[in-house]
C-alpha cells in the first residue's frame, strides 16, 4: 500500500515538474468576420459602451478589442492572435475600402499578427484586394498575410498588383514566429470549395491545398526546426449528419467529449481530410463552413477548431508545451456579446468612419444616412429555417419588394425571381424593431454595378411562355437551399414524379394560366439582378442543349450581354440610373411602405408574419401543358 502512495507521489511530482517546465502559450482565433465591424445584427439596438443593454446584438470590433486586451493580460509575451480568413464582404464597411484601408489596419492595431486570404476577399477582384492591402499598410499596417497555394499572374492587368505584392513579399507563403522560446509555422491556405465559389479571383490560380501544406509543414519542421505548425485553414469542415445534428451557419456543432476518435462520428470535409494527410501540422484554425466547435476536433494529433462566424465568439487555445510538444492544452469560446463593455477609442474610431465615410461616400448620394430608420418590423423576417428556404418569410418579402419598386418605379415586370444564395443575412425585429440602411445591405452585400454602386443591379429581359415555362424546370431542378429561387408575380404548379422537364404543369400570371406552348409568340418580362440573369443566357450550355431560353429586348431582338438590359432607373438623367437590389428594397421601404402604427416609421406588413403560400405550389396530380 505504501510503495502505491510513493509510486503516485512521485507520478505527481514528475508530471508537476514537467509542468514547471512547460511554457504556456495562448492562441487567440477568429474566422469569417465579413466586416461586421460595428456587431452583427440590427444596428440601431448596437450600444457598445453598454453592458448588460439586453439587445441580442453580438459581436463588433469595440467590444472584440477589449476582449482581446483582456486576455493577452493574462499571457502578455505568450499570446498569439489569428485570424482564418473571410475578414471582408458582408457590411457597408466592406464597400468603402479599399481607399482608407480602415478594416485591416484597425485589425492590426487590435493586436492580430497573421492571417490568410478567404473567398471574399476577392469578390472585388484580385486587384482591389490588393488596394485594400496596400492602403492598409501606408495606413498604420496590418496582420501579416500568409497565403501558401495562391499563385497570382504578374502579367494580368487583372491581378498584376496583387501578384507584386507577393513578389516584394508584402505577402507572405509562410511565416514563422518565436513566442515563449517555441517556434512556431504558419501556413495558411484557399480552400478547394473556396475557391470554387469565388470566380472573380481569376486569373489567381490555386495550388492543391493537401500537397501544399505537406510540402510546407515538412520543409519547417525538417529545416526550419520549428516546434508547432498552425495552419490558416479557410477550407471547413460539418457536423457528421450521423449525429442527427443539422448544420446552419453558425451551429452548434455536436461535440460532447472534445476528441472523437478517428473515423467516429464528428466532423467530416475538407480539414478533416487535411489533418488526416498532413501529419505534421499541430493545429488547424479553420474557416468558410462557419461551424461553431466547442472543444477541438481530434483527427490523429492536429486538433482543428472554429469559431462559427461574425465575431460571435472568439476561441481560446492555451497549450503546455514542453520540448517542443504539446503535453496538455485547454480550450473555450468566449461569447463576444453586451457583457463586455468596448473599448472607447475604437468606438470611436468607428464612429468617426461612419459619419466621414460610409455617410459621405456611400450613402449621401443616395439620400440616405447610416442610422436613419427606414422601416421597422414586429417580426422576424428570416433566411433560412429547418426546413430550408422555401418555408421562410425573407425571400418571399424581398421578391416581392423589388417587384413593386420596380413596378412602380423601373417600367414594370411580370415576374421578379431572387435567388436565396445572394441573400446573405436576415432581418431581425432586435429590441426596438427599427431596421436601418446597413441592416438591409446585410442581405444584400454581394456584387458591384458599373456605376460604382455597390450590389448587383437589377436587370430585366423578356422571355416567351414556353421559354418561361422551360426555365422554370430547370431552376426547380436545384437541390441546394443556395441556388433556390423566389419568384414573385406568379405562382408555379409542378409535378415533381414527372419526367425531368415535364414537371411545370402550370404557370399563372394576375390570375390567369400563361400560355406556355412553342407557338405563342407573346413575350413576358422577367427582372432579376445580373448575376441571377447572366445564368439564364447560360441555360443551354448547363442543360447540354436540353433547354434553351434566349433573353431579349422588349421588341424581341437577342440580349447578348447582359449589362446592356440593366434597368434604367431615373430616364431624366444622363446614362443608366443603376439600383441593386439593396437600394431598391430600401426604397421600396421608405417610400411604399404605410406607417400604420402612426410613429412615422413605415412597417413591414404582418402578412409576412403569417403562414405565407408559397408560390411554387407541388401537386400530385397530373395537368395538361396547354
Amino acid at each position: 500500500m505504501k510503495s502505491i502512495k510513493r509510486s503516485l507521489l512521485l507520478l505527481f511530482i514528475v508530471t508537476a515538474f514537467s509542468f514547471l517546465n512547460a511554457q504556456t502559450i495562448t492562441i487567440l482565433h477568429t474566422n469569417d468576420i465579413h466586416s461586421r465591424i460595428n456587431g452583427d445584427g440590427p444596428q440601431a439596438d448596437y450600444t457598445p459602451l453598454i453592458i448588460n443593454n439586453g439587445s441580442g446584438v453580438l459581436g463588433g470590433f469595440a467590444r472584440l478589442a477589449t476582449l482581446l486586451k483582456q486576455q493577452k493580460a493574462k499571457n502578455p509575451d505568450g499570446t498569439l492572435i489569428l485570424d482564418a480568413g473571410d475578414f471582408f464582404m458582408g457590411s457597408l464597411f466592406n464597400p468603402s475600402e479599399p481607399e482608407p484601408g480602415f478594416q485591416l489596419s484597425l485589425m492590426k492595431a487590435m493586436g492580430f499578427e497573421f492571417t490568410t486570404i478567404g473567398n471574399h476577399e476577392f469578390d472585388y477582384g484580385p486587384n482591389a484586394l490588393a488596394e485594400d492591402i496596400i492602403a492598409a499598410k501606408k495606413q498604420g499596417g496590418l496582420p501579416q498575410v500568409i497565403s501558401s497555394n495562391l499563385v497570382p499572374v504578374p502579367d494580368s492587368p487583372k491581378d498584376n498588383k496583387l501578384a507584386k505584392l507577393y513578389e516584394n513579399k508584402t505577402i507572405l507563403p509562410y511565416a514563422i514566429v518565436n513566442v515563449k522560446g517555441v517556434k512556431i509555422g504558419v501556413i495558411g491556405i484557399l480552400g478547394k470549395d473556396a475557391a470554387d465559389v469565388a470566380p472573380l479571383k481569376a486569373p489567381v490560380q490555386v495550388e492543391k491545398q493537401i500537397k501544399t501544406v505537406k510540402r510546407l509543414a515538412k520543409m519547417l519542421k525538417e529545416e526550419k526546426h520549428v516546434n508547432l505548425v498552425i495552419c490558416l485553414s479557410h477550407s471547413g469542415e460539418y457536423p457528421n449528419k450521423k449525429s442527427g445534428t443539422d448544420y446552419e451557419e453558425g451551429l452548434l456543432a455536436p461535440v460532447s467529449s472534445g476528441e472523437y476518435p478517428d473515423g467516429m462520428d464528428g466532423f467530416y470535409g475538407e480539414d478533416v481530410k487535411l489533418a488526416k494527410k498532413a501529419k505534421e501540422v499541430d493545429i488547424i484554425i479553420s474557416a468558410h463552413t462557419h461551424v461553431i466547435i466547442p472543444q477541438p476536433y481530434k483527427v490523429k494529433n492536429t486538433l482543428i477548431v472554429q469559431t462559427g462566424a461574425f465575431l460571435h465568439n472568439l476561441g481560446k487555445l492555451t497549450l503546455n508545451v514542453k520540448d517542443g510538444k504539446i503535453v496538455s492544452y485547454q480550450y473555450k469560446l468566449i461569447p463576444i456579446n453586451d457583457k463586455i463593455k468596448g473599448d472607447e477609442k475604437v468606438n470611436a474610431q468607428i464612429n468617426h468612419y461612419i459619419k466621414n465615410v460610409i455617410d459621405k461616400k456611400i450613402l449621401k448620394p443616395e439620400n440616405l444616412s447610416y442610422r436613419e430608420p427606414v422601416a421597422e418590423t414586429s417580426f422576424n423576417l428570416l433566411k433560412h429555417n429547418e426546413k430550408g428556404y422555401q418555408h421562410t418569410n425573407l425571400g418571399i418579402f424581398l421578391a416581392d419588394a423589388i417587384k413593386n419598386y420596380v413596378d412602380a418605379h423601373g417600367g414594370g415586370t411580370d415576374v421578379e425571381l431572387l435567388a436565396s444564395g445572394v441573400v446573405r443575412d436576415n432581418i431581425l425585429k432586435g429590441k426596438t424593431g427599427v431596421v436601418t440602411v446597413p441592416d438591409i445591405f446585410r442581405v444584400f452585400p454581394l456584387g458591384r454595378g458599373s456605376n460604382g454602386v455597390f450590389g448587383y443591379p437589377l436587370a430585366k429581359i423578356y422571355i416567351t411562355g414556353h421559354e418561361l415555362k422551360n426555365l422554370m424546370e430547370v431552376l426547380l431542378l436545384s437541390k441546394g437551399d443556395d441556388s433556390y429561387v423566389f419568384v414573385s408575380g406568379i405562382k408555379v404548379y409542378y409535378n415533381p414524379k414527372r419526367l425531368m422537364l415535364c414537371k411545370v404543369q402550370k404557370i399563372v400570371l394576375n390570375g390567369k394560366p400563361v400560355n406556355i406552348s412553342k407557338k405563342n409568340p407573346k413575350l413576358y418580362s422577367i427582372t432579376a439582378d445580373t448575376y441571377l440573369l447572366g445564368f439564364i443566357g447560360r441555360v443551354k450550355k448547363l442543360s447540354k442543349g436540353l433547354v434553351n431560353v434566349v433573353p431579349k429586348f422588349a421588341d424581341g431582338s437577342p440580349v447578348h450581354n447582359i449589362k446592356n438590359a440593366i434597368i434604367d432607373f431615373d430616364k431624366n438623367e444622363k446614362g443608366i440610373q443603376e439600383e441593386p437590389e439593396w437600394l431598391a428594397v430600401t426604397r421600396y421601404m421608405q417610400h411604399q411602405l404605410k406607417d400604420t402604427n402612426g410613429n412615422g416609421i413605415p412597417d413591414i406588413p404582418l402578412k409576412y408574419n403569417s403562414a405565407l403560400s408559397n408560390r411554387i405550389v407541388v401537386e400530385k396530380k397530373n395537368r395538361s401543358n396547354r
